[in-house]
């Protein structure tokens, strides 16, 4: 299984696009692993997770097909993990020669309202599939099953874990700490690679919609001790640039995630 973390910013991007906080002026004067844009993955060339506001960016960036998507699966229905407008592109004369069309796009209620709101399933190349938490979806050669994040009190966010025949992936992105049924169903089971968000960084408070890094560290310790861990969607309120955060992730047996980095497993 191929992923490419193709952003790992917080709704705001990072530098912010309006901000001029000391966080923003370093990341701007550094460049590199701290310039992020808003988080999504790739997984081979034909599944994805979330479709932000910089998608055009990332297909520019990481020379990424989307001709080739077959299957986008969606956390929440936030503007910065799921931008509805860009799938009215789908359809002629904005795109011709998708290779398997329809696309399905998997969400919870929220999101499968939204779609066909904005996007209408008789005139677009799409398919809305509505999600249950805790039930598997098998999608060509994966089985993604949607996890119940603790996010927005308004909607039934989910974080998804990600299985072949030999791999188990955890995608926990916009989610605070788990509640107990959630945490009793990832517990019970093994991983290969757990991608976490970790919004608040080092910051101290409680991780009710998003996660901190000793939040982060409590869920591994839970789910799997031993497991390569890899933290992702990152504000620059945290105050801490790329380098910064390895300093403290990594003597912890954490990777600091950056834009584009790909993860084989």
């Amino acid at each position: 299984m191929r992923i490419q973390i193709l952003g790992t910013a917080a709704a705001e991007g990072w530098p912010a696009v309006f901000c001029g906080c000391d966080t923003c002026v370093r990341a701007r004067a550094a460049g590199g692993h701290n310039l992020r844009s808003r988080s999504s993955i790739q997984i081979d060339d034909i599944y994805k997770i979330d479709l932000p506001p910089d998608t055009f960016h990332h297909v520019l960036t990481y020379d990424i097909n989307l001709s080739n998507l077959e299957h986008l699966f969606i956390t929440h229905s936030h503007h910065d993990h799921f931008a509805v407008s860009e799938l009215y592109y789908t359809r002629p004369p904005f795109a011709h020669n998708i290779r398997k069309p329809p696309i399905r796009i998997y969400g919870n209620e929220t999101v499968a309202d939204t779609v066909r709101t904005k996007v209408s399933e008789d005139s677009h190349p799409i398919e809305v599939v509505t999600l249950e938490a805790f039930v598997p979806v098998k999608a060509n050669d994966l089985r993604f099953i949607p996890i119940t994040a603790h996010h927005s009190p308004n909607e039934h966010c989910l974080n998804y874990v990600i299985e072949s025949d030999s791999v188990r992936v955890l995608y926990a992105s916009d989610t605070g700490e788990y509640e107990q049924p959630t945490l009793d169903f990832l517990a019970a089971l093994d991983y290969d690679l757990l991608i976490i968000e970790c919004t608040q960084g080092a910051l101290p408070g409680p991780a009710t919609s998003h996660m901190s890094f000793e939040a982060v560290l409590r869920l591994r310790d839970k789910i799997g001790p031993t497991t390569r861990t890899v933290i992702t969607h990152f504000s620059h309120n945290m105050g801490l640039l790329h380098d910064e955060f390895e300093a403290i992730a990594n003597p912890e047996g954490v990777e600091v995630a950056y834009d584009g980095i790909v993860l084989e497993c």
